[in-house]
């Protein structure tokens, strides 16, 4: 059976475990099922890399990379101040992961977070703490270099002919 499971909906960002990391990642499941992951590193890189998710079974996470922008980011929270790469994948590539939602104690404090660890690295991070759960697409900092389509609408119920 494929869902979405509700308790990844948000922002899950890696840099509350990234202690002395030079890097950071997040990650970000639309209650569509649509998402990114972003990297970003103190030498000015920034990738994102957008997918299409869904729950294949209780605890396993599919992703379907469908876009990615990368480049270097500007300063302050502007996005990409030079952009290298923004194309959709040639081939989706999928990645699997299996996953857990549970409390965790941040390195080096007495304070707790809701964490999300995947078994396999995403964006090159494998644990996350939970961030907003309210995100749209104009969060995503290459919404700017590629605008999200709407979400396509459900089409009217399918009509039979009478007796059929």
């Amino acid at each position: 059976m494929t869902f979405l499971d509700d308790r990844l909906i948000g922002r899950w960002d890696s840099a509350p475990f990234d202690v002395g990391a030079m890097e950071t990642s997040e990650l970000v499941f639309l209650a569509d099922g649509r998402g990114w992951s972003r990297f970003e590193s103190i030498s000015t890189e920034l990738a994102v890399d957008r997918f299409r998710w869904h729950c294949p079974g209780p605890g396993r996470l599919a992703l379907r990379h469908t876009w990615q922008v990368a480049g270097q980011w500007g300063p302050g929270d502007a996005g990409f101040a030079v952009v290298d790469h923004n194309a959709p994948y040639a081939e989706p590539t999928v990645t699997h992961a299996a996953y857990r939602i549970g409390a965790e104690r941040l390195p080096y404090s007495e304070t707790e977070a809701t964490a999300l660890h995947l078994d396999e690295p995403i964006a090159f991070a494998s644990c996350f703490a939970r961030g907003r759960r309210s995100v749209t697409p104009s969060d995503d900092p290459s919404a700017p270099l590629a605008p999200y389509l709407p979400t396509p609408r459900p089409g009217p119920p399918r009509r039979t002919a009478p007796g059929a």
